[in-house]
C-alpha cells in the first residue's frame, strides 16, 4: 500500500507538471495506479491549414508499451480489475463508482427494476402505416389529409396519439434547448442535504434513443451523491441492454481557477436487458455532483446509431453555457407559438431525412392533385428509409472517396459512412500509429462542431467480466467496464467548427488525425458535436 501511495503521489505531481514528458520514460506498470487517476498524456498537437478547411491533429505518444490488442489481446493498455470505488486526484474515494462486483451484478442500481407492459408502437410503426395507407389512397385518387397531418405531428412532436408513449417526442431535433432538468434535493429530518434525484424519460426503438432530458444541472449535489430515475419505454424493435456510460471529471479543486476539471474516468453503470413492449423504471446511483461530466446512453445491439447523451448543464464553451448554443439556434421556447416552431424547424437542413419527410408531407397538405400528392408521398417514403439508418449517408450526400469516415450533420444529429460503405468499423487500426481522415459535411443552417475522444487506449481500460447472460441479456459480448478517458482532437486543444449550409451548398471541413496509441478493445473512438450533443454522436468500433 505504501508503494502505491508513493507512486501515486509522484505521478500526480508529474501529471500536474509541465515536465510530464521528462517523467514519462520512468513510468512502469501504470496499471498499478488503478483505481486512482491514470497519468494524463501530453496535449494533442493541433493546427489548421492556411485556408482553414482542414484541421490536423496528432495525439501525444502512448504511456503504454506498444502492443496489438487484437492479435495479442487484451493489449498493454488493459488494466486488471480492482473491485473498489474510484479515487480522485486528491486521494479521496468517489462513492458509487464500482458498477459490478463478484457478488452484486448491478451494484449501482438503487432497488429492483420495475417492468410493466406498454403499447409497443413507435414513430416508425405509425409513419410506416401512414405512408402505406396514404400511398394506396393517392393511387386511387384520394388524399387523406387527416392521416398526413398525423405524420406531420409525429415529426414535429405535437400531441397526436394520446395512447402512444412517444406522444410529444419530436423526430425533428429542435427542442434540445428546452430539455434541461435540475436535480431535486433531498434533505434529512435535520434539514441537511443528503442527496437528490432527477427523472429522465427515454424512448428506445429501432435505431433511435430519444430522451426528454439533454442537460442536467447537478451543481447543488456538488459534494453529495444523487440518483437518476430512468423511465425507459422500449418500443418496436427496441430490445436492448440498458447501458448508461457515465463520464467523470477529477476533483475541480485540482484545476486552476477558471479552468475546466481534468479528465478522469468513465464506466458502464449497468447492462440490464430490456424487451420491446415494456416500460422499465431503473434508478441509478450517481457519485458526487462535482465529478459529473455527462451520462452517455447507448444500445449495444444497434450502436451506433442507437445513442443519446445527457450533458452537464453548467458546462461552458468559451464562457457560454452549452444549452445556450441550442437556444441561439432554435430559440428559448420553440413550442411557444406556431411561428416560433416553424422558425426553429427552418434551421434544420433540407437534406436531413426527417426534414425531407416533413417537407413532403406538408406539400401533400398543400395540394388537391392526387398525382402530385403521390409523387410527394414516394419522396417521403424514400426519406423514411434513409431516416432509419444513420450508418450510411442519406440520398443527396456522397461519401468522400479520400476519407476513412464521412460524417453528415443533419437534423441536429450525425449520419456516417465508413470507407467501403455501411459498416461502422475501423478494423485496420490495431496498433500505433494510425492515420485517420474524417470528412465532415454540415447540411444544417448553423455551425456544428467536432470532438474526438478516446475511451482507454491512451490511459488504460478495464473489464469487470460480469455478463448479463443470466438475466437474458447480451451475455459475454458486452461486459461492465471502466476506462480512463482522454480527448484526441477538438476542445480543449482548439475548437473544430464545420460551417453551415450556405448558398445552396453544405458546409465542409476535414480532420487529419494521427493516433499515436493502441486502441482499446471496447471502442476505437467516440465522435460528437460539442455544441449540440444530445444525439449528434457517431462512435467507431
Amino acid at each position: 500500500m505504501m508503494r502505491r501511495a508513493a507512486l501515486f503521489s509522484l505521478l500526480l505531481l508529474g501529471a500536474c507538471s509541465p515536465n510530464l514528458q521528462e517523467l514519462r520514460p520512468n513510468f512502469q506498470g501504470l496499471e498499478f495506479l488503478h483505481p486512482y487517476p491514470q497519468p494524463r498524456p501530453g496535449r494533442t498537437i493541433q493546427w489548421s491549414s492556411l485556408d482553414g478547411s482542414t484541421t490536423y491533429a496528432r495525439t501525444s505518444p502512448s504511456l503504454f508499451e506498444p502492443s496489438n490488442p487484437y492479435e495479442n489481446p487484451p493489449g498493454s493498455n488493459f488494466i486488471q480489475t480492482v473491485n473498489a470505488n474510484m479515487f480522485d486526484g486528491r486521494g479521496r474515494e468517489m462513492p458509487n463508482t464500482l458498477p459490478s462486483t463478484p457478488n452484486t451484478s448491478y451494484n449501482l442500481h438503487d432497488g429492483a427494476v420495475e417492468v410493466v407492459d406498454i403499447d409497443r408502437r413507435s414513430p416508425t410503426t405509425d409513419l410506416h402505416d401512414i405512408l402505406r395507407d396514404t400511398i394506396a389512397g393517392a393511387k386511387r385518387g384520394e388524399i387523406d389529409a387527416r392521416r398526413i397531418q398525423e405524420a406531420v405531428d409525429i415529426l414535429e412532436g405535437n400531441p397526436v396519439f394520446p395512447d402512444r408513449t412517444y406522444n410529444g417526442f419530436p423526430q425533428l431535433h429542435y427542442l434540445s434547448g428546452t430539455k434541461v432538468k435540475t436535480v431535486d434535493p433531498i434533505y434529512n429530518a435535520d434539514g441537511e442535504l443528503v442527496g437528490g434525484n432527477v427523472d429522465i424519460h427515454q424512448l428506445w426503438y429501432d435505431s433511435h434513443i430519444e430522451s426528454d432530458t439533454a442537460y442536467i444541472d447537478a451543481s447543488a449535489m456538488f459534494d453529495v451523491p444523487w440518483t437518476i430515475t430512468y423511465t425507459v419505454d422500449v418500443l418496436e424493435q427496441g430490445s436492448d441492454d440498458f447501458a448508461p456510460f457515465i463520464m467523470l471529471y477529477d476533483d475541480p479543486y485540482l484545476s486552476a481557477p477558471g479552468a475546466p476539471p481534468e479528465a478522469h474516468v468513465a464506466m458502464d453503470q449497468s447492462f440490464v436487458p430490456m424487451l420491446q413492449g415494456t416500460r422499465n423504471v431503473i434508478r441509478m446511483k450517481m457519485t458526487k455532483g462535482k465529478y459529473f461530466n455527462l451520462a452517455y446512453h447507448w444500445g449495444w445491439r444497434i450502436h451506433p446509431p442507437r445513442i443519446q447523451v445527457t450533458e452537464n448543464a453548467v458546462k461552458r464553451i468559451n464562457g457560454r453555457l452549452l444549452v445556450d448554443f441550442e437556444r441561439m439556434v432554435f430559440g428559448d421556447d420553440p413550442m411557444s407559438s406556431r411561428e416560433a416552431q416553424l422558425a426553429a424547424i427552418a434551421m434544420i437542413g433540407d437534406l436531413a431525412p426527417a426534414k425531407r419527410m416533413w417537407n413532403a408531407f406538408r406539400a401533400v397538405l398543400a395540394t388537391d392533385d392526387a398525382s402530385v400528392a403521390l409523387e410527394q408521398l414516394h419522396m417521403a417514403d424514400a426519406a423514411f428509409l434513409d431516416w432509419q439508418d444513420r450508418t450510411k449517408l442519406p440520398a443527396g450526400v456522397e461519401p468522400d472517396p479520400n476519407a476513412d469516415i464521412t460524417m453528415l450533420y443533419a437534423n441536429n444529429t450525425i449520419y456516417g459512412e465508413m470507407a467501403g460503405g455501411g459498416v461502422v468499423r475501423l478494423t485496420e487500426w490495431e496498433e500505433r500509429p494510425q492515420n485517420v481522415t474524417i470528412s465532415l459535411i454540415n447540411a444544417d443552417h448553423f455551425i456544428h462542431g467536432y470532438v474526438n475522444v478516446d475511451f482507454g487506449g491512451q490511459r488504460g481500460w478495464e473489464n469487470q467480466f460480469h455478463s448479463s447472460i443470466a438475466e437474458g441479456g447480451s451475455g459475454p459480448w458486452f461486459t461492465f467496464g471502466r476506462a480512463h478517458w482522454w480527448i484526441n482532437a477538438g476542445e480543449p486543444w482548439g475548437l473544430i467548427d464545420v460551417p453551415p449550409f450556405k448558398d445552396g451548398k453544405p458546409g465542409r471541413h476535414r480532420v487529419e488525425l494521427t493516433l499515436d496509441f493502441d486502441p482499446a478493445r471496447r471502442l476505437r473512438m467516440y465522435q460528437f458535436d460539442p455544441y449540440h450533443h444530445d444525439v449528434a454522436i457517431f462512435s467507431v468500433h
